[in-house]
């Protein structure tokens, strides 16, 4: 129960910010302006997904085991994810000079400044959030997820609102936005970035216990002298980059999962589509984000405390169960979900939605589940970290996100219906192709081991 409030106040306040940005949205900014905006927006998820994604992940996955030295650790992330612009930087100068180039709207090229600020401010988000709640911090993820969120919609919209409606204005509000999260996160971390002992640290005594009641042995090292610090740093490079390299293919992947679709409607339906096809999929994805936030918080740390200990084909198939039921939870909410949000949609009308993105809620089911499908097999993906299988979980992304893409290109080539047709259609095939194909891996590789 302690875990269960922080979880649903996060996922509650998220979907509350989420109804208030539907709201401002599409009261104050032109349809063909936001489909400007919605794809600056996808190349702010550059950074998460692509150059930083192994920062993010290893955080993730090794905050319990580096707790004793949490601050020297949080130290290590937080230079790393700097440096980690010496990639960002000139990957997204180059996208833009192409986006420029192609669509002649050299806005592109002024507005690079705050793409890469937004981007390492996001970066550094997802790799805070992720910490956090490895170390079941669940208030410190609610705070940081309350303030990213309520920055990320308020200060665009008030920024265009009182210098004017355009593109430019809203990324400068979207840059301004990455500025008061880090300084929130700095002042957050500041216990650690100045050198200080843990304060996140858990004690023994209120460390969560397993079923048996009797806590594990300490590790090797819960109190490492100080020269070993050293000998951390060099572990946690060599581990980012064995570890991490794999997730810049899987972060590619997911990008075009998550975000392509909005550049195929772009390129084959224009501008104005593209913002109402943006705005039906910020509608629905409001439901799948809701759900697979608030299980994935619940479940992650649990697979990975399995899986450390797991040693047989037996206990991976039970770690496969959970993740099954994990899935099966998320799909029944989220179909259950955007199945009413459609049928309210025709309520939500003047009232929420302006009268000029009424076409949107055409095609709120289809984005929904085009969402549904960048998600679907997370909690899958589990398993195969917790098997430290980053370069399984590359070949299911790119098979997934693969396959994903060339439908959505090729049926926007046939027609608008069938590219909606399409979007349906992938999230049953996707879910399908990546649950068997991780399941394969993963219990092979517990059979071999055990």
């Amino acid at each position: 129960m302690s875990s269960f409030v922080p979880i649903v106040c996060n996922q509650a306040i998220t979907v509350l910010l989420g109804v208030l940005g539907v709201k401002l949205f599409s009261a104050f900014v032109p349809k063909a302006t936001y489909g400007h905006y919605a794809l600056f927006l996808t190349l702010t998820q550059v950074g998460v997904m692509v150059t930083h994604s192994g920062i993010v992940n290893h955080a993730m996955r090794y905050w319990q085991r580096e707790r004793s030295q949490a601050a020297a650790y949080t130290r290590f992330l937080w230079k790393a994810s700097w440096r980690g612009l010496a990639d960002l930087a000139p990957l997204l100068i180059l996208i833009a000079l192409a986006v420029a180039l192609n669509e002649r709207e050299f806005a592109w090229l002024w507005i690079v400044p705050w793409l890469v600020l937004g981007n390492i401010a996001m970066a550094i988000t997802a790799t805070a959030t992720g910490a956090l709640n490895a170390d079941r911090k669940l208030w410190g993820v609610f705070v940081v997820s309350v303030v990213s969120n309520a920055a990320r919609i308020l200060i665009p919209i008030g920024l265009a609102l009182s210098a004017g409606m355009t593109f430019f204005m809203l990324g400068t509000g979207f840059a301004l936005h990455g500025v008061l999260v880090l300084g929130g996160l700095a002042v957050m971390f500041r216990w650690a970035l100045a050198g200080q002992a843990s304060s996140l640290r858990v004690d023994r005594a209120s460390s969560p216990r397993p079923a048996s009641g009797r806590m594990p042995p300490e590790p090797a090292g819960r109190k490492p002298a100080p020269h070993s610090q050293t000998g951390s740093q060099g572990r946690w490079e060599q581990e980012l980059r064995e570890y991490g390299r794999p997730f810049v293919w899987l972060g590619i992947g997911a990008w075009f999962l998550q975000c392509a679709d909005r550049w195929v409607v772009k390129i084959f339906f224009g501008e104005e589509e593209a913002g109402l096809f943006a705005f039906a999929s910020n509608i629905g994805a409001i439901v799948p984000t809701f759900v697979v936030g608030g299980v994935m918080q619940k479940i992650f740390p649990q697979v990975f405390r399995q899986a450390d200990h797991a040693q047989t084909r037996r206990e991976w198939e039970q770690i496969a169960g959970r993740c099954d039921q994990a899935t099966g939870l998320f799909l029944l909410l989220t179909i259950l979900g955007l199945v009413m949000l459609q049928a309210l949609g025709p309520y939500l009308l003047g009232w929420l939605i302006a009268e000029q993105y009424a076409p949107a809620l055409d095609v709120l089911l289809p984005a929904g589940f085009a969402m549904v499908t960048s998600q679907i097999n997370q909690f899958y993906y589990l398993l195969l970290q917790g098997q430290h299988n980053s370069a399984g979980m590359v070949k299911v992304m790119l098979v997934v996100s693969g396959l994903k893409t060339l439908g959505s290109v090729a049926s926007a080539a046939i027609s608008w219906p069938a590219f909606l047709l399409w979007l349906m259609i992938s999230t049953v095939l996707g879910g399908w192709i990546g649950r068997t194909m991780i399941r394969s891996m993963a219990l092979r590789a517990g059979a071999e081991h055990g």
